[in-house]
């Protein structure tokens, strides 16, 4: 089809392209020669076997556009967005991507002859079987980029170093990420994906006989006739936006389904990649989740009660209203998370990071709090009666009209905090810094301020 014959549906004409709102045009095979469509908007659209050779496509955007098998050979795709597009089979020539975002593009078998790929950003894209012979990669970004062994690279560039991935049987690709990425038809019969992150990656058709998936994250990942015969899936998971074939069952292998509202307690997920995960309701009372990355994760009306979370990235999380009951926290990063109303009782925080969080009405009931970084918190309204904060940091905290009964607070640092109406009674203060605090209102009863530093 001509471009002509298209544009005057949309009210353009040729000379008007520059900057068009082309969103999911329908434009297979359509002739683009030599024309202008600088900062066009060309996300989604169909552009298969479409004619782009030397086009003026400067700061384009065609995230997520279908140009498989399209000639855009010399055309001129500085800084254009490319991100999610699918070049499959595409002839680039001599093109220049200059400073272009290629982001989990896939470029499988495409021709890149001579192309400029200076500042290009190429994280998560897939190369296998391209042939980039000539071009300019030297600060390119190719880190977590995929290849085969048919791919072919200028002389100076070694894949390995820049931190691409082989696709091939047998590879080790051990705690590789591979979110998002296009790997559909890839061969990796035996290989060791222990661990990998394939959160909504494209495994369409992908051989995976014998490979190893234990711990690997396949939420959201479309593994339509994968090929499974045989793979280890022992604490894999995947959600209810996974994509599988009729006859694959991931539970057969030891994958366990994380979604809202499931019950699997006692259940060993150690090490295991849960970030961005909607968990909310879950039961994991009494599960195994030590390191565990729950980075942004949904755990809202959680029961995770002595639970093991030592060491886990805890980041971003929304814990409201969970049950942590008797729960192991040691060395946690709780940073900017959410835990209002929260039940800590009893459990274990030694030396975790709670900076810059939410803790307002939380239950911190007899919890160990022992150098705990409590940095810029709200702590109003919690209630830490016979909780261990002993050289805890609770610089500029707000603790305003907390209840603090019998709470060890020996060499804490309370430089700046907020103790506004807060109520003390049968605290220890000993070693404390209580430099600047303001203790308006504040109602103390038998605490100890021995070798105190109330320079207030």
């Amino acid at each position: 089809m001509n471009v002509g014959d298209f544009l005057p549906q949309l009210g353009l004409q040729q000379k008007e392209l520059q900057g068009a709102n082309l969103i999911g045009a329908q434009l297979r095979g359509a002739n683009f020669r030599g024309l202008n469509l600088r900062g066009a908007n060309l996300s989604e659209a169909l552009l298969v076997y479409a004619d782009l050779i030397e086009a003026d496509l400067t700061e384009v955007n065609l995230s997520k556009a279908f140009l498989c098998e399209a000639f855009i050979n010399l055309a001129n795709l500085t800084r254009a967005n490319l991100s999610h597009a699918n070049l499959r089979e595409a002839t680039l020539i001599g093109v220049e991507l200059t400073g272009a975002n290629l982001t989990q593009a896939n470029l499988k078998k495409a021709n890149l002859v001579g192309a400029n790929l200076d500042q290009a950003n190429l994280t998560g894209a897939n190369l296998s079987d391209a042939d980039l012979r000539g071009a300019q990669l030297f600060t390119a970004i190719l880190k977590g980029a995929v290849y085969s062994n048919r791919t072919l690279f200028p002389p100076e560039i070694d894949p390995v170093l820049v931190g691409a991935y082989l696709l091939a049987p047998d590879v080790f690709l051990q705690e590789a990420n591979l979110s998002g990425v296009d790997l559909s038809g890839a061969d990796l019969k035996g290989a060791n994906l222990r661990g990998v992150n394939l959160c909504k990656a494209n495994l369409f058709g992908v051989n995976l006989s014998r490979a190893n998936l234990a711990g690997a994250n396949l939420s959201g990942a479309d593994l339509r006739e994968a090929l499974l015969n045989e793979s280890i899936l022992e604490k894999a998971i995947y959600d209810p936006n996974t994509r599988l074939s009729t006859e694959i069952d991931l539970r057969q292998g030891g994958a366990y389904l994380i979604a809202a509202n499931v019950s699997l307690p006692g259940v060993n997920l150690s090490d295991v990649d849960l970030s961005e995960s909607n968990l909310s309701g879950v039961n994991f009372c009494g599960a195994n989740l030590k390191r565990v990355n729950l980075k942004n994760t949904d755990l809202t009306h959680a029961n995770l009660k002595r639970t093991s979370l030592d060491q886990a990235n805890l980041e971003g999380i929304d814990l409201r209203q969970a049950d942590l009951t008797g729960a192991s926290l040691l060395k946690v990063n709780l940073q900017n998370s959410d835990l209002r109303k929260a039940d800590f009782t009893r459990a274990n925080l030694d030396n975790s990071n709670l900076s810059h969080t939410d803790l307002r009405n939380a239950d911190f009931t007899q919890a160990s709090l022992q150098g705990v970084d409590f940095k810029d918190a709200d702590l109003r309204g919690i209630d830490l009666t016979r909780a261990n904060l002993t050289q805890a940091n609770l610089e500029n905290v707000n603790l305003s009209q907390a209840e603090l009964t019998k709470v060890n607070l020996e060499g804490a640092n309370l430089c700046g905090a907020d103790l506004s109406h807060a109520v003390f009674y049968q605290v220890s203060l000993k070693g404390a810094n209580l430099k600047g605090v303001n203790l308006k209102g504040a109602k103390l009863n038998q605490v100890i301020l021995d070798e105190t530093d109330l320079d207030l």
